[in-house]
């Protein structure tokens, strides 16, 4: 029987499941996915805060969604989580994560012992004597970690793994083949926003931003007394385009000043891997989440990065169950890069 497993992604907002049937084989199937909202300060950035506020959340996940599997991976991308290049001998990957803790403890800005530690190889250094490898050094705070999986252990839910979301969302754009050559994908979520520069599929550098598109509701919260929903309606109709509108001007504008220093580190990311030593220039970003689709951003992005812009859905390739009803998924659909590719990255 092929077995199914679920990748989970934790926001400040919400808790999104996808369940994958067959990550193993050649043609994965989406079955299931389902989002539900959580408590005001039950997550931040990633990290849960409220343990039993979200255990609850997670058992009606579960229901609502209808998930077969209680075999989840969960994703990691809070700021208290670090990636940085690193290079280090070869040896099979098993022996050096043992030896990573003496490798790296002068590296990292807290202990090493409260931290979890993983190496992603991406290519051998050429040249090197005695053989050396370059990849990407990931640092976790373990009391993060634990935190979240103490709320999946109330919830009576498995752990199959724990991966980087960074890597998930990339993971998940592989059907879709956009990836070749060099792009930088950029994530927007609620709080948090993820970039990374991929090259033909491989992960070359990460960055977690600690902004996303709330911040545009946020300055929309500043200036109106409206509801919470009601502002996230308004901000994807009006977008940053409404400044061509005298009486929707000022709400625009305070959008861009707000998601503004996300652009700023869109371009310095990209900035800084084309100066890099032996880079391959970065070709276009490629955008994800719902609030990418924020009217007018998309062209901010481009006119402030001098690069094409695009829009991928992260379902582009990606077959659904049989039971899946067309557009079942649609609210949440542009979302789902993350927990779509912690599932694909289960074996």
């Amino acid at each position: 029987m092929v077995q199914s497993i679920v990748g989970l992604d934790i926001s400040s907002r919400h808790l999104l499941a996808a369940e994958i049937e067959g990550p193993a084989g050649k043609h994965p199937t989406l079955l299931r996915a389902h989002r539900v909202a959580l408590e005001p300060d039950a997550a931040r950035d990633g990290e849960v805060i409220d343990v039993n506020a979200v255990t609850q959340a997670l058992q009606r996940l579960w229901q609502e969604g209808g998930f077969r599997s209680r075999r989840v991976v969960l994703g990691l991308g809070s700021q208290r989580v670090l990636v940085r290049e690193l290079t280090v001998p070869v040896m099979p990957l098993a022996q050096l994560r043992q030896a990573l803790p003496y490798q790296v403890a002068d590296l990292l800005p807290v202990p090493v012992d409260e931290t979890i530690l993983d190496f992603y190889p991406i290519a051998p250094v050429e040249g090197s004597a005695p053989a050396e490898a370059r990849g990407l050094l990931v640092a976790a705070l373990k009391d993060a970690v634990d935190t979240n999986l103490a709320a999946l252990d109330l919830a009576r839910l498995g752990v199959a793994g724990v991966d980087l979301s960074a890597f998930a969302m990339v993971r998940a754009l592989a059907p879709s083949g956009v990836l070749n050559g060099t792009h930088t994908v950029v994530s927007v979520g609620t709080r948090t926003t993820h970039i990374v520069v991929v090259q033909n599929g491989v992960p070359l550098f990460v960055r977690i931003i600690p902004a996303g598109g709330e911040s545009m509701t946020d300055a929309l919260a500043s200036l109106s007394g409206e509801s919470r929903a009601n502002l996230e309606l308004a901000k994807h109709r009006l977008g940053l385009d409404g400044v061509s509108h005298s009486q929707f001007s000022e709400l625009s504008r305070a959008m861009f000043e707000a998601v503004r220093p996300l652009i700023v580190s869109i371009r310095s990311t990209i900035g800084y891997y084309n100066g890099l030593e032996g880079s391959s220039p970065v070709e276009s970003v490629i955008l994800l989440g719902t609030d990418s689709r924020v009217p007018g951003l998309p062209r901010a992005v481009a006119e402030n990065v001098q690069l094409p812009v695009r829009l991928v859905s992260p379902l582009e390739g990606l077959p659904l169950g049989s039971g899946v009803a067309p557009g079942a998924f649609d609210e949440f659909a542009l979302d789902l890069a993350v927990p779509v590719g912690l599932a694909l990255g289960s074996v």
